[in-house]
Formats: C-alpha cells, structure tokens, sequence
C-alpha cells in the first residue's frame, strides 16, 4: 500500500506476483514417495529322509508290498502360507498314471507337528510317505507342487530329483 498525496493506492499485483514467484522458485525438501513393498512370496525347502531310496521287498502296499518309498518333508521358510492345487508326480522325469493322487489326499502332518488340511501355513510343515509299489523297474522319482500363496502369487514349486536305489 502507498499513500500519496492524501490518496492511498493499491499495488496488489506486483506483491502477487512477487509471492508466486518466490514460491515457485524455492527448491523442494521432500524427496520422491518410494513405492510400496512387493508382497512376499511363499518359498517352499522340500527334503527326503532317505536318498537313494533303498528298495524295499516289504512294507509298500498291501497289493504291491514291493518298491521305493520314503518320507518327504515340505517346509514353507517364508512366512507366506501356500494352498496346493495340484500335486504332479513323475517317474523316471515322466508324469506317472501310477501316482494319480491329490495334495490333500497324500501330505499330512509332520511326526510331533500340526497340519491345516490342504494348507502349507506359514513357517509350517507338511510330510507324506512318496515312492513307489511296483513290480516294474524305475530309476528316479520327482513331484511338483502348483498353486497360489496368501498374497494370490500363482506358484509351482519342484522337490529334488530322488534317485531310487538298485533292487
């Protein structure tokens, strides 16, 4: 504001201008916004008790008392439960008519654990009897586990190559 000879007369614009000015020239302090975490992924360790496994003449089936078999042990280490879909068993690197079976039907709890059915929970454990009864001849063994995390990843998870020893 400036008075003049008994006037007083507005200078509005020149301050406005200064102040926007000013404004736009200040440099900014804050830094750009990071994005968010990715989600964690389910991460499955898959071990057999025994490798090779021996051939046994005793103790598979009751049909078939003959084969390969052993304990396998499933263990999610990253703290992100995981839901199986599908279980795929292979003999010899090739999906088996032989194993046709589901997650649910085959993997429980593991000796002095707990088990939610169908679930591998976070940080938990699954154990199953794998192998095969059989009078036919096979030299490996390998199954893979598909499904979805907790945090909707879509997974396939695939357990070591387990030789099967001579009969």
């Amino acid at each position: 504001m400036i008075i003049h000879a008994g006037r007083t007369i507005l200078i509005v614009a020149p301050i406005v201008l200064a102040l926007v000015a000013a404004a736009c020239s200040k440099s900014s302090n804050s830094s750009p916004s990071s994005p968010a975490p990715a989600a964690s992924t389910a991460a499955l360790t898959i071990t057999f008790s025994e490798n090779p496994v021996p051939y046994r003449t005793s103790g598979c089936s009751g049909a078939t008392p003959q084969g390969w078999y052993t304990t396998a042990r499933v263990q999610e280490t990253a703290g992100v439960s995981f839901t199986p879909s599908t279980l795929t068993q292979k003999l010899d690197g090739n999906v088996s008519s032989l194993l046709t079976e589901s997650f649910a039907s085959r993997f429980g709890a593991c000796s002095g654990g707990s088990f939610t059915p169908g679930i591998i929970t976070a940080n938990g454990t699954a154990c199953a009897t794998i192998g095969v009864c059989t009078t036919g001849t096979y030299s490996n063994y390998q199954f893979e586990l598909s499904g979805t995390d907790a945090n909707g990843h879509t997974l396939t998870f695939t357990s070591p190559l387990l030789p099967f020893a001579a009969r």
